[in-house]
């Protein structure tokens, strides 16, 4: 473990993504991800000049486009 990676409580996940790692972990490029957080869909931590994503963000983020695609099957039916 790196130091200053640990999340909070000693967990091994990062507490503050990249964008880099952000994109990476969605699987989208960074062009794509600064769309989605200038959406406003994805919140962003900005630091001076650094930008930052926390974890549970991006996972919410995906849950909320699950949940959305859930909801247009069942409506579908």
């Amino acid at each position: 473990m790196n130091k200053g990676t640990a999340g909070v409580g000693g967990s091994d996940e990062p507490a503050l993504l990249t964008a880099q790692e952000a994109a990476q972990f969605l699987r989208v490029s960074t062009r794509h991800l600064w769309t989605i957080t200038a959406s406003g869909l994805i919140p962003r931590i900005k630091m001076g000049r650094c930008v930052r994503y926390k974890m549970g963000d991006l996972v919410r983020y995906i849950d909320a486009l699950r949940s959305d695609a859930i909801n247009v099957k069942k409506g579908a039916a």
